[in-house]
């Protein structure tokens, strides 16, 4: 089995930057992008951002490409 271990810095944006991730939503759009994640064999270490944008901190494996994760 192979090693890998890449960082990945990715920022999704609304679009027009509205302000649509509200707080009642957040956790939500969180908790399907962490399952997306794992079905597609990416690890999220981290995950934040506000009402207009999201960060995220990933590993994708190296049979993915970036891409097509994002």
């Amino acid at each position: 089995m192979a090693f890998w271990r890449t960082y990945y810095h990715l920022i999704w944006a609304t679009k027009g930057r509205q302000n649509l991730i509200i707080s009642q939503r957040e956790a939500s759009l969180y908790k399907y992008i962490i399952g997306k994640a794992n079905f597609l064999g990416s690890i999220i270490h981290a995950i934040g951002g506000t009402e207009n944008h999201i960060h995220i901190v990933a590993s994708i494996p190296p049979n993915l490409a970036i891409s097509d994760f994002v």
